[in-house]
């Protein structure tokens, strides 16, 4: 009886695992940014540093506070970034003709997809962690880990929203065009009704503290709304992947 010319995963030793989820990653990262990382990240370093050029020429009293840095420094790049990723993520399957080959791999396709999905997100929290620390030693004091777990949260909620548009609509430009509406009918509520510095606010600044609240209570409202985000992030992402099932609708 022959011997398989595998071993599974969890059979290997933790170097061979090690090297296996590092290539596995690599290949990931090459296939999510179509072998462009470079042209990606050098337009937000480019970005990071125009916004440092403009901010340094301004006087002290006039130059970025947390609150600005966190909304137009980190999220804005990432969120743009993450609008894009998310809107090629089943199109670019579908127009190189790969699609079909995910619903035909052995096994469960949800792997595959979580993967797909588990790499995007990793590297949207490195490069999330990364511009934290690149904005800590150029624009403000602040505490690094903090604000990047502060801005993913928004970032994956947006990317899950958009993933599910484009799984919905079959398309890249619909998912986009949906995604960035609905993320505009929610800033103009939240200023019509009031609520843009609430804990029900998607674009929660914890640094934009209200003078009529307790910043201890600000606190408690930041995790809220960041934990909420997430858990909304995480059921639009779960209704993405049972999407998927609908193979004949995906692949029309």
């Amino acid at each position: 009886m022959s011997t398989p010319s595998f071993q599974p995963f969890r059979q290997l030793r933790r170097r061979e695992q090690l090297g296996t989820a590092w290539t596995v990653f690599r290949l990931q990262t090459q296939l999510i940014f179509s072998q462009r990382v470079v042209w990606f990240l050098s337009a937000i370093l480019l970005y990071l540093g125009i916004l440092y050029a403009v901010n340094y020429r301004l006087a002290m009293n006039d130059r970025m506070d947390l609150e600005t840095i966190y909304l137009m420094v980190m999220t804005m790049p990432l969120l743009v970034l993450t609008l894009y990723l998310h809107m090629q993520v089943i199109i670019t399957e579908k127009e190189q003709r790969t699609l079909e080959v995910m619903f035909t791999t052995a096994g469960s396709r949800h792997k595959v997809w979580l993967v797909r999905l588990g790499t995007l997100n990793a590297l949207l929290w490195l490069m999330s962690v990364g511009m934290s620390l690149l904005v800590f030693f150029t624009f403000a004091d602040f505490s690094i880990l903090g604000m990047a777990c502060s801005v993913y949260a928004t970032v994956f909620l947006v990317g899950s929203l958009t993933l599910f548009f484009a799984v919905r609509l079959r398309s890249s430009l619909g998912a986009g065009m949906v995604t960035a509406l609905v993320l505009l009918l929610h800033t103009f509520s939240a200023d019509i009704f009031h609520y843009n510095r609430t804990r029900y606010f998607l674009f929660f600044n914890p640094y934009d503290i209200p003078n009529q609240i307790d910043p201890r209570t600000w606190d408690i409202w930041a995790w809220q709304n960041r934990i909420g985000v997430m858990i909304i992030g995480l059921l639009l992402l779960f209704f993405a992947l049972r999407s998927l099932e609908h193979r004949d609708r995906l692949l029309r």
